[in-house]
């Protein structure tokens, strides 16, 4: 006997957690919003990292303004909520892009899942005037053991808006990366 349609799409509901999941009155209007803004609270415990890019259009040669920037993560814990549930989560945040169409974030450096699971990875949605609500490729750091060979050679296929990114460490103990995003065509 197969299983019924409604359950698998239960099932792909709990595992693979969707943003327009969330209550809409938890997006900030797009008027205030800042090109910078914080994911995780200062006193967040963690790393500190700043995520910084451009978003471009779907040809990937011109920068949009004016896109909401939707980023969340994990915790040091490898945790969305202190309780474990997926959503909401916790550390997220949103930017709107400059007329450059640049956005930055200041978090913390996320860790994986615990157990088995993917890398430690930033999620991002992207939206805006004649841009539909759409997902990003997901940000994930270069030097991570659980990046998979498939991973990479996707990435690498991508060029400059591939998902494995290089992170680097100042000497003022702040990570940094950039991220550029591409634009889905309508």
């Amino acid at each position: 006997m197969r299983p019924s349609v409604s359950l698998a799409v239960s099932l792909l509901a709990i595992a693979v957690p969707s943003w327009t999941q969330e209550p809409a009155e938890s997006e900030p209007a797009a008027a205030s919003l800042s090109s910078k803004a914080r994911i995780a609270p200062a006193e967040e415990p963690g790393d500190p990292l700043v995520i910084s890019g451009q978003v471009f259009d779907a040809a990937g040669i011109h920068p949009v303004p004016d896109i909401v920037v939707y980023a969340y993560h994990t915790d040091i814990k490898g945790l969305y909520t202190p309780s474990g549930a997926a959503r909401p989560p916790r550390l997220r945040g949103w930017a709107r892009t400059d007329s450059e169409g640049r956005y930055e974030f200041q978090t913390i450096r996320p860790a994986p899942y615990p157990g088995d699971g993917p890398p430690a990875h930033v999620h991002f949605y992207l939206s805006g005037p004649g841009h539909p609500r759409q997902e990003a490729e997901e940000l994930v750091f270069v030097g991570d053991p659980k990046i998979s060979t498939e991973m990479a050679e996707r990435s690498r296929r991508a060029g400059r808006f591939g998902g494995v990114r290089p992170i680097t460490r100042g000497a003022d103990g702040v990570w940094r990366c950039t991220f550029d995003m591409r634009l889905r065509a309508n």
